[in-house]
């Protein structure tokens, strides 16, 4: 975190998008339910589970879902919603929705949010500063020849087509061919209720909705700031003199996109600021998700993430096909190898056996998946793949899910059928099939070591993941 100056008597801390986000030291919430888990989790515990960036983008998903009455979490003394708020110095706390007393986590002071927000807004959507970045929007759009000339009006009412009751103001409205915009400068005190609120409208409108700032510094944001960023990508839009200029020198609206960009950094990922002046219409659009963009921050990180998991994965099969025959070969060389290996793995939260051998079922479900994928044992000094079936089927049922699906997707399992010379494993799996259709707890996958399995051969993993959330085939 950073402490920045913003005048002679305030303040604003503004934290790195990749530190881990910060929980109030003692909140009056305490335990939270996740209503998808079903689970009753630390409230503080949860919160430090995030990075900044990634809490700030998970608490504008959770308002959206109140705003459509759809709780995510609810307090475990009450079961009231809860969401996720900052202090002044943007540590967090889980808040109710309401707060009538009857809880004993008291979570307010003696104002509402609305009469705060009454406060705050005073006076403010006048503001010179205001109207500053309001004609810079409109002068820009009005230069843009895509943009029908009078469809362009400022604080004009958008009245919900589904609903005649229902509308907002923006501060600018806009239409082209390909879509329609609503554009909010944006304000120190926006609160977050607000940004919700507007987001959730302007898509039932099938419309774009566009924050636009005056100015951006990534050393100095405000808690209001990082909303809009982090739920958008990581990108967020600057109109002024020098953008409008080029509007109108191209006859295309033009903005100055702040971002973040992610890169290699050793066995890391480094990030950092970038800026360009791009046009509206090259913006990446993600309607449902009241998303528009210049750069993917998200799937650049996917991208990042997904070339260093992969080096992983390679890491430990490379590591298991030349060390575990069947058992560990423990040269000096070897442990120490395994020992980077299961620190790289922690890392990511994956866990791994302290020694390689030394749980048999983790070391069973290896040699496993492992056979299946390159069709011949690996690991059991066999000679066959059918032998690796048999194995299974008498001493490591908790598998043949996995080695089933392994062999599907290697294409070996015409394969292991050719191998089948008597019929004996043909009988095997007649057997067993209904029995793991019943979801038998013999044949069912060892949980311990699923999220292993799902890192490692994320094909299989996905699908004995999907077995597991269907519901148990009924008898006819």
């Amino acid at each position: 975190m950073s402490l920045t100056e913003s005048g002679p008597t305030g303040y604003n801390i503004t934290v790195d998008p990749a530190s881990p986000a910060v929980p109030v030291d003692s909140p009056e919430i305490a335990e939270i339910i996740d209503l998808v888990t079903g689970e009753v989790r630390d409230a503080k515990d949860l919160i430090g589970s995030f990075r900044y960036d990634q809490l700030i983008a998970e608490r504008v998903r959770m308002r959206e879902n109140l705003k459509q009455e759809k709780p995510t979490h609810i307090c475990a003394l009450c079961g009231t919603p809860v969401y996720i708020v900052a202090s002044l110095h943007k540590r967090f706390f889980f808040r109710h929705i309401h707060e009538d007393g009857s809880c004993r986590a008291q979570t307010r002071d003696g104002l509402t949010e609305e009469q705060i927000r009454a406060r705050k807004y005073h006076g403010l959507r006048e503001s010179e500063a205001h109207k500053r970045i309001k004609r810079l929007i409109e002068r820009s759009l009005r230069a843009d020849t895509a943009f029908f000339p009078e469809t362009i009006q400022s604080e004009a009412r958008w009245t919900d087509q589904h609903d005649s009751g229902a509308w907002r103001q923006p501060d600018v409205q806009a239409r082209s061919a390909g879509r329609t915009y609503a554009f909010e400068a944006q304000l120190s005190t926006t609160f977050l209720d607000v940004v919700v609120s507007r987001r959730l409208f302007y898509r039932e409108q099938g419309a774009m909705l566009v924050w636009v700032l005056g100015s951006f510094s990534p050393d100095y944001r405000r808690m209001t700031t990082d909303d809009l960023l982090f739920s958008n990508n990581s990108n967020v839009f600057v109109v002024d003199e020098e953008t409008a200029a080029i509007s109108e020198e191209r006859h295309c609206f033009h903005l100055r996109c702040h971002f973040r960009r992610p890169f290699r950094l050793d066995d890391s990922i480094g990030e950092c600021w970038d800026e360009a002046i791009v046009s509206i219409h090259d913006l990446l659009e993600d309607l449902k998700n009241q998303r528009l963009f210049h750069f993917d921050y998200d799937g650049e990180i996917r991208r990042l993430n997904e070339q260093s998991h992969q080096a992983l994965r390679e890491e430990l099969i490379s590591f298991w096909l030349a060390a575990m025959n069947p058992h560990f070969d423990g040269t000096p060389e070897n442990v120490e190898r395994w020992r980077q290996i299961r620190a790289q793995y922690s890392v990511i939260g994956i866990g791994l056996p302290e020694n390689p051998s030394g749980d048999s079922s983790f070391r069973a479900m290896m040699h496993a998946v492992l056979s299946a994928t390159y069709g011949r044992p690996v690991g059991w000094q066999f000679n066959q793949l059918i032998q690796v079936a048999h194995q299974l089927a008498q001493l490591h049922t908790e598998h043949l899910l996995a080695f089933g699906y392994a062999l599907e997707k290697s294409g070996h399992k015409s394969l292991l059928e050719s191998q089948d010379a008597r019929g004996k494993w043909g009988r095997k799996r007649r057997e067993f099939r209904p029995l793991i259709q019943a979801r038998d707890a013999r044949y069912m996958p060892d949980m311990k070591w699923l999220p292993a399995l799902s890192f490692v051969f994320p094909e299989v993993g996905a699908s004995v993941k999907g077995f597991l959330e269907r519901l148990p085939a009924t008898a006819e």
